[in-house]
């Protein structure tokens, strides 16, 4: 049975708001113009090849010491608030520089997450819409995807449908076990708000899409990793469930009427508890 709303105990509105401002000084007015119109961008180029591989190591070494306390390839969700090294790269200042370009001058992140597919593995991420999840409104959320590694039409790259964040909620159902999906959401009928077009990049690029837009990715067939890091940034006029106050990291500006309390620097990487 089809779902329209995931979070009935919340009021929320999600539906589309033109963003940008009129002085653009990374993007180009185009570049902002197809955002509005088709919900993303890519690839941007942000990291050197140097400083891409430096982000691979890192993540591996991470990625490592999890294993070893029984996390999957997955499990690397949030862990901002404990790892000096993801929350450093929420600052990073030339994805600032784009986010800024169309969100305005104060940026909060909320969300990050590792979406490591290993070789061979098995698992896809279904059709969805990120705003669907959350308990956040409006639906003013764009995530960044860093591209760990290369992404290619071999390794399960990200797919989007274009223009799909302007239909509002869409319809989903609940995965079943046999989805074999990372998430929880499938939207079934995806053919009906277009094409998917795929999202290859190389290690340091990324990607930008609207919490709105349709995207999903295949299993990972190829011999190869396809690692990808999200980073979840808004405006700070975004509230959640607590009317009051939420917490969060505040990358750029500042929140002018005190809702987001920053969340501390960690001091290294210090690995959540399960």
């Amino acid at each position: 049975m089809s779902i329209t709303n995931a979070l009935p105990d919340m009021q929320r509105e999600l539906s589309f708001s033109p963003v940008g401002r009129q002085n653009p000084k990374k993007l180009t007015t185009e570049q902002i113009r197809h955002f509005n119109e088709k919900g993303y961008l890519f690839p941007l180029d942000v990291f050197s090849p140097e400083e891409a591989q430096k982000n691979r190591i890192y993540f591996e070494k991470l990625m490592g010491e999890a294993t070893q306390k029984g996390y999957n390839s997955y499990s690397i969700n949030g862990w901002h608030r404990y790892c000096r090294g993801i929350y450093d790269l929420c600052y990073e200042d030339r994805i600032l520089d784009y986010m800024t370009d169309l969100l305005g001058e104060n940026l909060i992140c909320t969300m990050t997450h590792y979406f490591s597919k290993e070789p061979t593995d098995g698992k896809r991420v279904n059709w969805h819409q990120d705003a669907s999840y959350w308990p956040l409104t409006p639906s003013k959320v764009i995530t960044v995807w860093l591209a760990i590694d290369d992404v290619d039409e071999d390794n399960a790259p990200m797919q989007f449908i274009p223009g799909s964040h302007l239909h509002g909620q869409i319809p989903f159902e609940h995965s079943k076990p046999e989805d074999n999906n990372v998430l929880g959401q499938s939207v079934r009928n995806s053919d009906k708000y277009g094409e998917p077009i795929s999202v290859t990049m190389k290690a340091g690029q990324i990607s930008i899409h609207s919490d709105l837009l349709l995207h999903g990715s295949d299993p990972n067939t190829s011999n190869r990793r396809r690692c990808g890091l999200t980073i979840r940034y808004n405006p700070p006029d975004v509230r959640g469930r607590d009317d009051h106050q939420a917490e969060g990291v505040i990358c750029r500006g500042s929140d002018p009427k005190g809702y987001w309390q920053p969340i501390p620097k960690p001091n290294g990487d210090q690995l959540p508890t399960r």
